[in-house]
């Protein structure tokens, strides 16, 4: 599924309140990434976290200046991890009709 992000406000706590075109709003905390370091290291910085993150052209992700760039489509996922993740993740086959079923897939 291709998402758009309408609006997001970054906050100093590391999250990020996210409304996606099709009006639903989430956050997204972004601790998991800063704590990996490297690429991620200059978004440790509450103010340069909150001031420099920016939408990406079209609303398909979100971006900060050191080339961090986050999609729409994860980020919708990482706030509605529950959430359908779209046509090309949906199972098919003997997988899908289990599925439908509720019914766990018997090897054949």
């Amino acid at each position: 599924m291709l998402y758009e992000i309408k609006d997001a406000v970054a906050h100093p706590d590391h999250t990020v309140t996210i409304t996606w075109a099709d009006g639903a709003r989430g956050v997204v905390d972004f601790t998991p990434f800063i704590e990996r370091g490297e690429l991620f290291s200059a978004l440790r910085e509450p103010d340069y976290f909150v001031r420099k993150m920016s939408i990406l052209r079209g609303g398909i992700g979100l971006t900060w200046p050191n080339e961090v760039d986050f999609s729409a489509d994860g980020l919708r996922h990482d706030a509605f991890p529950a959430e359908q993740a779209g046509e090309y993740d949906e199972p098919t086959g003997a997988l899908a009709d289990a599925h439908r079923a509720r019914q766990p897939v018997t090897p054949q």
